[in-house]
């Protein structure tokens, strides 16, 4: 009642203003018998012009971040995620029927012209990422160590960083699936020591290109040529692609030579054998709406002097190729990923086993708030050969397994 009475009232107010303001009842009279001398219509204001979007604040100097990593993993129908040969067939989720500490991740970051970035991982992860020849499968791994400088264009890094190649990273909180994919563990690096200079040629397009000591080496080959990488990368709204290669002179196996013995007994020397190895990795993402994000990703790579000729003499070259696909739908809190590859091991020179290695994961992902995120995959692996040994010894070519994770952010 008391908003209709002032709208009345307003409304007699603006009724009766022009009537007072009219100076004899002549004037009125003639107002409204004639209509050329009606007052125009007054003009309408100006809208108030939007105020400008406030820019987004720059990062702070310094900033400091992690996470720690647990897991609990059930093998099906086979003693334990290693191949017959005693190898691991997974990267990361290696243990069965037992709980894992995957990780407790660090991360310092300096910001600005100059800065840096140093990355410490602990727990079962870090003995995956060890590089060498300084792993010491002890636990814990400087996974990334390096000072950049920033200017105009140019991103400078140098020291350890990680590579460019492949669809997922190596913390996992930033990828869509539990278990990583055959190509991130068999296809490409993890880490490379060296430099490497970005070229931001607008806000879509960088050039990348980098000198390093090789596939997760910190120290170099003692031989041969450095490792060469080489990127493009394009961004937009929906799409984001990027292909990526690498050239250079590695170790044909991760081994020391017993003859050569430093100051405590311990093998020192590279195991001597070393060939060109190269790497071409490409990877597209495009999000097809609010909720659906599809990913494709392949790579082919070759090794020289990977294997032995009917004389002994290691002369064979090795090859190796694999595509990845990946579907995922976030709704809220809840994201389900859905992912399939094949990775073609032609001379059995990344696996031990010359085979086709296919995958099909699904991902089940809860995350409650920003620092919290659960994970249920199940995961099935098949070959066209018999890497696996079924419960009662014998070999077979499937592997099935389910998995959760907790991850908590800080």
């Amino acid at each position: 009642m008391k908003l209709v009475a002032a709208a009345f009232i307003a409304g007699c107010v603006l009724y009766a203003a022009p009537v007072l303001a009219q100076s004899t009842p002549d004037a009125q009279v003639l107002a409204q018998s004639t209509p050329s001398a009606a007052a125009p219509a007054a003009a309408s204001p100006s809208p108030t012009p939007s105020p400008a979007p406030s820019p987004s604040p720059p990062p702070p100097t310094w900033q400091l971040s992690g996470f720690a990593d647990g897991s609990y993993s059930q093998v099906f129908t086979s003693k334990s995620f290693q191949f017959a040969d005693g190898t691991n067939s997974r990267v990361f989720d290696t243990s069965h029927d037992t709980p894992m500490f995957n990780a407790l991740n660090f991360q310092l970051v300096k910001n600005g012209t100059l800065g840096g970035k140093l990355e410490l991982t602990l727990g079962q992860d870090a003995n995956v990422l060890a590089s060498w020849p300084t792993a010491n499968f002890v636990g814990v791994d400087v996974t990334n160590a390096y000072l950049s400088y920033a200017t105009g264009k140019f991103t400078l890094l140098v020291g350890k960083f990680s590579t460019l190649a492949g669809a997922e990273v190596l913390e996992s909180p930033s990828n869509l699936d539990f278990s990583r994919s055959i190509l991130f563990g068999y296809a490409v690096p993890f880490t490379h020591t060296g430099v490497r200079l970005t070229y931001a040629a607008n806000s879509n397009f960088s050039i990348i290109g980098g000198v390093n000591n090789g596939w997760d080496n910190t120290k170099g080959n003692g031989s041969g040529s450095p490792t060469i990488e080489a990127g493009l990368a394009y961004t937009n709204k929906n799409l984001t692609a990027s292909t990526q290669g690498y050239d250079g002179t590695e170790q044909t196996a991760y081994g020391y030579h017993d003859s050569v013995i430093d100051v405590n007994g311990i093998p020192n020397n590279w195991s001597g054998v070393t060939g060109k190895r190269y790497l071409s990795d490409t990877v597209v993402s495009y999000k097809f709406g609010p909720v659906m994000t599809g990913t494709l990703n392949y790579d082919t790579g070759s090794q020289g002097n990977a294997l032995l000729d009917p004389a002994g003499n290691p002369t064979v070259g090795a090859a190796w190729n694999g595509l990845a696909g990946y579907a995922s739908a976030n709704v809220n809190k809840i994201t389900l990923t859905g992912r399939y590859e094949f990775f073609n091991d032609l001379s059995g020179y990344r696996t031990t086993y010359s085979q086709r290695w296919n995958e099909g994961t699904i991902t089940l992902a809860y995350a409650p708030s920003a620092a919290l995120l659960f994970r249920l995959e199940g995961r099935e692996d098949t070959s066209n050969v018999h890497p696996w040994v079924s419960n009662n010894g014998v070999p077979q070519n499937h592997l099935e397994s389910l998995a959760f994770e907790s991850i908590v952010k800080f």
